[in-house]
């Protein structure tokens, strides 16, 4: 695959459904020059997006929209690439616009407007390369889950757009928010429900996070080794930190190449809520029925469907899950410096540019 070592040219790709990109629109369409924005508002749309950006042979694309949008960014280039591996792929970046912005945050993202104005100066963007975790049917993601994760962050959102016009904005985006919204809502919504059984397994070697004279220790557990089996309302998957909205909750997502951090809680909600600020939000907090593991995959299987979150989108409920860490990272890029361990390649590029 065709490789550049100079800084090209810069795409922008917008989600037109996005939060936040309707209002900021015209704002944007005046700094950025027509030729490089680009609107999607549909996944049949942003194919076609990414076709033409790749016949107009850009270096980068920045996509703006939230979690979902750049997943879908990375997902139709890692489409794109099997199809016509001769062709250069553009590096991705993410401007922080639209929901959750995990990526956007991990990248070292700031105001849209202010990274787009650094871009269009010509400020050296950063290459760097980030491991995902890759679905059955092949989805790349940062992150995926069941459980009330989904639950909550679908209710977080609905708590923000509830209050968007109130003078009380500020305090019902923050973590705040996050536990009205939780208390509120998604805590009345789980009590009384009977909390589902799971089997939990790897079939490659996978590491015990267990706390060891107050210190994070990695405990080797070797192959094929069932992980957990009880009952477990939330089991999380990622390969950065963030989840969203600036939750850390894979601290241990670059501890090791080539491994996924797997969280699996059989935390009450209740608890979760009480220490959400500063514990679960930092990343700190550790609790017995709290289970840390890295893994290259893993299988979930529970005796009733859990609601499903795919980069933050809800998609269902599902039964059964296999996620494993992707063959190669994603190449991407940011204008900031980032720490070393976000991306920690293994193996070649799955998407390599300069």
């Amino acid at each position: 695959m065709k490789t550049s070592h100079r800084q090209g040219r810069v795409a922008f790709l917008l989600n037109a459904n996005a939060k936040q990109v309707t209002a900021k629109k015209r704002m944007l369409a005046e700094l950025i020059p027509s030729r490089d924005l680009y609107f999607s508002s549909s996944l049949s749309e942003a194919e076609a997006m990414i076709n033409k950006i790749m016949a107009e042979g850009y270096s980068y694309i920045f996509s703006g929209g939230g979690d979902g949008t750049a997943v879908s960014t990375i997902n139709l280039l890692s489409r794109y690439a099997k199809k016509m591996p001769e062709h250069q792929v553009p590096r991705i970046g993410v401007l922080s616009l639209g929901t959750g912005n995990a990526l956007a945050r991990v990248l070292g993202a700031r105001k849209p407007e202010e990274d787009i104005k650094a871009i269009l100066n010509g400020r050296q963007l950063k290459p760097l390369s980030v491991s995902m975790v890759e679905t059955a049917d092949g989805l790349l993601t940062p992150f995926a889950g069941i459980g009330y994760d989904g639950e909550l962050m679908n209710d977080f959102e609905s708590v923000k757009k509830l209050f968007s016009l109130s003078p009380f904005k500020k305090f019902f985006t923050s973590f705040l928010g996050f536990t009205i919204a939780g208390v509120l809502k998604t805590l009345p919504r789980q009590a009384g429900r009977q909390l589902p059984l799971v089997r939990v397994k790897s079939s490659l070697p996978a590491y015990r996070i267990m706390r060891v004279k107050g210190r994070d220790e990695e405990i080797y557990l070797g192959e094929g080794f069932d992980l957990y089996q009880g009952v477990a309302p939330l089991i999380c998957v990622g390969t950065i930190t963030q989840l969203g909205y600036g939750i850390k909750m894979f601290p241990f997502a670059n501890k090791r190449p080539g491994y996924m951090h797997l969280r699996i809680s059989a935390v009450p909600l209740a608890t979760c809520l009480s220490h959400l600020y500063p514990s679960i939000w930092q990343g700190t907090f550790r609790h017995p029925e709290l289970y840390d593991f890295l893994v290259k995959d893993v299988t979930i299987e529970s005796n009733e469907g859990l609601p499903y979150q795919f980069a933050g989108d809800a998609m269902g409920y599902k039964k059964q899950l296999f996620f494993k860490i992707s063959h190669a990272p994603v190449g991407m890029a940011s204008l900031y410096k980032v720490p070393k361990k976000i991306g920690m390649p293994t193996e070649p590029l799955m998407m390599p540019l300069n």
